[in-house]
């Protein structure tokens, strides 16, 4: 628009610039592990305006921050002892070694996905438990395939992607290094 109009714009032609300098060492078509602009581009003749300043003198640095955690589980105590329970006999049953925290770990997963459900929310809205209860057994087949669907196909990756599979499980090395390392 600069350049066939008579709309100025300095902000906006500052733009243009960088991005046609830019535009002349980058090959887009074939993006590579990063380039070095260093001494190749170089924007003469521009003028900062200061306009307004706004200052507020009661500023107190504060350095930490507080990051966001991961949600609980949100099991009690006595969900969690049930959980168990129900794990051990189902292994004792069918003669095999589940292990408890990642079979805990699974049926919160296929939890998650029921209560993602539309089908399930309209329902806990609109009936009784008793009532509820009907839906909610008839949508539980289906939260365990989409949960084995979406667990397999996230496998899948991770075992066919040497370099995705260690940038997501490369997070928890020191983690589990030092976790191992002192028990």
């Amino acid at each position: 628009m600069l350049q066939v109009s008579c709309f100025e714009d300095v902000d906006l032609h500052k733009k243009y610039n960088f991005i046609t300098y830019l535009l002349a060492y980058i090959n887009i078509k074939h993006p590579g592990g990063g380039f070095n602009l260093d001494g190749k581009i170089k924007a003469t003749n521009f003028v900062q305006k200061k306009d307004e300043e706004h200052t507020k003198p009661d500023l107190a640095a504060k350095p930490v921050m507080k990051l966001p955690t991961a949600e609980s589980f949100g099991l009690t105590e006595a969900k969690e002892e049930r959980l168990s329970q129900i794990i051990a006999e189902i292994n004792s049953r069918t003669g095999r070694a589940y292990d408890n925290d990642v079979a805990v770990k699974a049926m919160l997963q296929i939890r998650d996905i029921l209560m993602k459900s539309e089908r399930l929310k309209t329902s806990a809205k609109n009936n009784t438990v008793k009532d509820f209860e009907f839906s909610y057994f008839d949508d539980i087949d289906d939260a365990l395939i989409e949960g084995l669907s979406q667990n397999q196909d996230f496998f899948s990756l991770l075992l066919s992607n040497d370099e995705i599979k260690k940038q997501v499980l490369g997070i928890f090395t020191e983690e589990i290094y030092k976790s191992l390392r002192n028990a």
